[in-house]
């Protein structure tokens, strides 16, 4: 007995996806795809039986998805039909926002700061900024993040320049926050939250482990796995050289790389703090 098959949805986005799919596959070259030669076609692209039997879906299902079903689809089926389609990256996270999924991320995650965003961070001198990845690596930051921090991001192995393992270990990143403890509780908080995203990731087993080996702080609170996400605050640093500072902080993705993100730190117009830091960036080395 054949199965009997959902309603239609109402859903725009069941809609979309329906359209989505049949433009794709009149779209698709049917050569090199391996399938037999069949003579002339009276329209272009794929035929659905085809899609079925090169994504391995169920023609049954396959038409239900053409036809707006409202039916669930696991990521399994979508990469699968992504491949039968010969969708590119751009129109394969399309079509996982549009079946309501996360879109899936290339399997290597580039580490290089697209240059435009390396010329932003100037642009928003003087005030403090840099780039991190999942992991908080710190992979590019400009002139004034540098003259906040000082010598603690110059000179370092690369392991080392990350923004939690210069919290816990830098004795000089310590001495410039007033706030150290209230600091390293958000951080490892953050680091906690992330364990769900990156726990096949090796560089962020990596910092955790050495983390908890070599600084008891981190470790008693890495055990008390407290969880926090991201939210924009007020962070205030104590500088050698000029005093106390009081600044904002965001958090920016970037969306042609969203394993990046964007930190920026700026101080209250006409401030006292905004003064410092100027001339903090504007003084002679």
């Amino acid at each position: 007995m054949p199965a009997t098959p959902p309603p239609e949805s109402g859903d725009h986005g069941r809609k979309a996806l329906a359209a989505f799919l049949r433009s794709r596959r009149e779209r698709a070259d049917p050569d090199g795809t391996g399938l037999p030669a069949g003579g002339r076609r009276r329209t272009p692209g794929l035929r659905r039986e085809e899609v079925s039997l090169l994504s391995g879906v169920s023609l049954t299902w396959y038409t239900w998805l053409e036809q707006g079903r409202d039916i669930n689809v696991s990521p399994q089926i979508l990469l699968a039909l992504a491949r039968a389609l010969q969708l590119d990256e751009v129109e394969r996270a399309h079509l996982f926002r549009l079946a309501g999924r996360a879109a899936p991320e290339p399997a290597e995650r580039s580490l290089q700061v697209p240059d435009a965003l390396r010329a932003f961070l100037d642009t928003l001198m003087p005030n403090p900024a840099f780039v991190i990845d999942r992991c908080f690596d710190v992979l590019a930051w400009n002139r004034a993040q540098e003259a906040v921090l000082g010598a603690a991001l110059l000179d370092r192995p690369r392991r080392e320049l990350n923004s939690a393992w210069l919290l816990f270990r830098e004795p000089g990143v310590r001495a410039l926050m007033p706030e150290w403890e209230a600091e390293t509780e958000w951080m490892a908080g953050l680091l906690r939250q992330q364990t769900a995203y990156e726990l096949d990731n090796p560089r962020f087993a990596e910092l955790i482990d050495e983390l908890t080996t070599t600084s008891p702080h981190f470790a008693r609170l890495w055990e008390a796995h407290e969880v926090v996400e991201f939210r924009s605050s007020v962070r205030h640093y104590r500088h050698p050289r000029v005093g106390d500072i009081e600044v904002s902080y965001v958090r920016l993705a970037v969306q042609e790389a969203p394993w990046l993100s964007l930190i920026c730190h700026f101080p209250e117009p006409g401030s006292e703090s905004e003064r410092r830091l100027r001339g903090l960036v504007t003084l002679p080395e």
